[in-house]
């Protein structure tokens, strides 16, 4: 199985916009989970998000994680 190559950068600059509109997880991210990009972009998009929650900038959602 080969995967795409994607810079980390570009995973996270996504991720991180993504988590601060206050996307869903499921529709922000572009890559299958189970690939790594997609497994890199769900980890970061959740610490982002917990991190924005956890200073109050955002609120937390059930259907976002």
């Amino acid at each position: 199985m080969t995967f795409p190559i994607v810079s980390l950068e570009r995973i996270e600059r996504e991720a991180k916009a993504a988590a601060a509109r206050g996307d869903t997880l499921n529709d922000a991210c572009p890559y299958p989970f189970d690939e790594p990009a997609g497994a890199a972009f769900r980890t970061i998009f959740n610490e982002h998000r917990a991190a924005l929650v956890a200073l109050g900038v955002a609120s937390t959602c059930e259907a976002c994680a």
